[in-house]
């Protein structure tokens, strides 16, 4: 039984073992720590799974699938869960926990890098699945409604693009593409709450906060010059607009070209 910061998960504790069609079982690690939940990569060359390692966290690992020597993907103070490798077998995609202690979908290169985050916001979200052609990742999330909803997400973003409209909040933006003079951007709040508007990259990294403050129904209007927190201005590139009030959230992706 695996607990960590309210998060239950019943697994079978074993070392990863390779099953051949003839003879004995075959070990493929063999060490002093736990390893759950081994995956084929599309190839067959290789075996992801997570692992709780000498860092006391659980961490994405990668096994060639004749043995020897476990490489690990993953290296930091948070939990990673379930990896699950693209059908191209180029990115591995996994759920972790982040330092809301709400559980995001991330991914990491199957070559090892840094690992970008898919999802950013005050929910859980579980159990990421990529579609077939690798254009689309699906999961589950514990988001407004207070119940697991299923959502879905374009694999190379790296914030959700929700509907742009919502029975609480509206977010649209005009022109989606940034070039010297920026973008202007409309919301309108329907309950009175505080309200934060804010930028982020593809990674899931906060750019710029725009907004943090309490606000009356109504519509506003801001505008984003395509700058950084230090003035800045950002590189050309995908970004993503979000707005949140109090349980609900917006997203819209713009593009910034210089």
């Amino acid at each position: 039984m695996i607990k960590h910061k309210g998060f239950i998960c019943t697994l079978l504790t074993t070392i990863l073992l390779g099953l051949p069609l003839q003879a004995g079982e075959i070990p493929l690690t063999s060490d002093s720590f736990d390893h759950y939940n081994p995956q084929w990569s599309p190839d067959g060359n290789w075996i992801v799974y997570f692992k709780d390692d000498a860092t006391s966290y659980f961490q994405i690992y990668k096994v060639p699938s004749a043995g020897v020597t476990e490489i690990a993907l993953t290296n930091d103070v948070w939990d990673h869960y379930y990896p699950q490798w693209s059908p191209a077998g180029n990115w591995i995609v996994y759920w972790r926990a982040y330092w809301t202690y709400k559980y995001q979908i991330y991914k990491v290169q199957s070559a090892g890098g840094t690992e970008i985050a898919l999802t950013n916001d005050g929910y859980n979200h579980y159990n990421p699945q990529w579609s077939p052609d690798g254009n689309w990742i699906v999961y589950q999330k514990l988001d407004a409604t207070g119940y697991w909803q299923i959502y879905k997400l374009s694999s190379p973003q790296g914030i959700e693009i929700s509907p742009s409209t919502s029975e609480f909040c509206i977010l649209k933006i005009k022109p989606t593409i940034i070039a010297s003079y920026g973008v202007v951007i409309d919301y309108c709040i329907k309950r009175k709450g505080r309200v934060c508007l804010r930028t982020y990259n593809i990674a899931g990294e906060m750019i710029k906060e725009l907004v943090n403050k309490e606000v009356t129904p109504g519509n506003y209007t801001i505008r984003w010059d395509g700058s950084n927190h230090t003035g800045e201005r950002v590189t050309s590139g995908h970004y993503f607009v979000r707005l949140e009030s109090g349980k609900f959230s917006r997203t819209e992706k713009v593009i910034v070209m210089r």
